[in-house]
């Protein structure tokens, strides 16, 4: 019969010391690659943060005015301060035409208040406001300043109205040890009261 026989001590240390440099050369490529995917992905959760709250305002803007009835009221609610703590707009549409704009929908308040996007869909001001968005600075370049939110092109009659999201990052990026910051504006065109 023949004896079987397993792997020296030699071997075993030879393979051992081969695999300790092909850890030692591997690990930083993997920590660097950890480091790149997760700057990636906070970059990513910033832009989408800040383009699902576009949409959603925006959407909510172009409806404004909407006066089936023509029961003649205000398109929107401006922020008689813009550089208050919490700038907002008001945005009105009769959308079941029953004269009035008691309804859920109907008017809505979005305002930017500390790092958050809320809005409330009703008129009540005792119902409380929804977080639509959070890690909203609108400081597009981080010198401390919260740009405005909605600048309209009139204050008496606007016929366009700027809205402008920046977003940052929850935490430093690993990379840059900086915040990322995504910013993105549209300019919404309001609908002439119907």
């Amino acid at each position: 019969m023949k004896r079987q026989r397993g792997h020296t001590m030699i071997e075993l240390m030879v393979s051992l010391g081969v695999l300790a440099l092909i850890m030692s050369a591997a690990g930083p490529l993997l920590i660097d690659n950890a480091r790149v995917n997760k700057s990636k992905q906070m970059a990513m959760a910033a832009q989408m943060e800040a383009r699902n709250a576009m949409t959603m305002i925006t959407n909510q803007i172009r409806s404004a005015g909407w006066d089936p009835r023509k029961i003649g009221f205000a398109r929107l609610g401006l922020d008689p301060d813009p550089n208050g703590t919490d700038n907002y707009i008001q945005i009105f549409g009769d959308f079941n035409a029953d004269n009035d704009l008691l309804d859920a929908g109907e008017s809505i308040t979005v305002r930017h208040n500390v790092n958050v996007i809320e809005w409330r869909t009703v008129a009540d001001p005792n119902v409380p406001f929804v977080t639509i968005a959070n890690n909203v600075t609108n400081d597009e370049d981080g010198n401390g300043t919260t740009e405005h939110m909605f600048t309209p092109n009139s204050i008496v009659n606007p016929s366009r109205v700027t809205v402008k999201i920046t977003t940052r990052s929850a935490e430093p990026d690993p990379i840059t040890r900086n915040f990322y910051r995504y910013t993105l504006s549209s300019d919404v065109i309001l609908r002439d009261n119907l």
